[in-house]
């Protein structure tokens, strides 16, 4: 997806949450002075069909199907993909997941995808610097080896970035648009911001599943 056509969509899904568009830029920024890698190490990987992995329900079961192809798991499904298949060809991460378990993937010959927001600065300056065989985006304007590949959470990211490797066919695995996999921390505010989250990947994987000339039909298995 191009920045032109993805920039829309941005402003409404800042609108939609209260995003400040300015922190995302300088979260960006911070992220491209430690991440500073050509797309082009993914190359391997270009126009080869993608299994994307979501945390949704029934996954492990769901894991059992993957044949061929490559893997992008977005990071809150790492550690069960890395107990039940070890370690993917590449994580999508906005470095809220398991970041031990996402820096021994990337150790073993996994492609970390790193992603700045306004919200996570934090990380950013906590974990980016270990992670040099990375490859940094935004959701914000792209520059020079900062990347915008299109999409807002780590699932539908991945998916938008198989797109942009040319994957001729996209399988998303676990991925639920319905239910919040809810964390200790979470209240009744950080639940409904999910909740938006999850219709803005729908949204968004709805509309590239018909560019790519498909339908998307929600199950734990997903062919766009």
């Amino acid at each position: 997806m191009k920045f032109q056509e993805w920039f829309p969509f941005y402003l409404q899904i800042t609108d939609s949450l209260g995003i400040n568009r300015r922190d995302d830029y300088i979260s960006s920024l911070a992220l491209h002075k430690i991440i500073n890698n050509d797309d082009s190490i993914m190359k391997p990987y270009h126009g080869k069909n993608a299994f994307i992995i979501g945390n949704g329900p029934h996954l492990k079961d769901a894991l059992t199907t993957i044949s061929g192809g490559y893997v992008i798991v977005a990071d809150s499904a790492i550690d069960t993909y890395i107990d039940y298949c070890g370690v993917p060809d590449i994580i999508v991460s906005d470095m809220d997941g398991n970041m031990d378990t996402i820096l021994y993937s990337s150790k073993k010959g996994a492609i970390p995808v790193l992603h700045a927001h306004g919200d996570n600065m934090d990380k950013i300056l906590d974990h980016a610097k270990y992670f040099q065989g990375a490859v940094a985006t935004t959701q914000n304007i792209p520059m020079i080896h900062l990347y915008n590949f299109g999409g807002f959470t780590d699932g539908d990211r991945s998916a938008f970035l198989a797109d942009h490797l040319g994957a001729n066919h996209i399988t998303l695995i676990g991925f639920d648009f319905n239910n919040v996999n809810n964390k200790s921390y979470y209240n009744s505010s950080s639940v409904l911001k999910k909740r938006i989250k999850l219709a803005w990947a729908r949204y968004l994987l709805t509309y590239l599943a018909k560019s790519r000339g498909r339908k998307l039909s929600e199950s734990s298995i997903i062919e766009i």
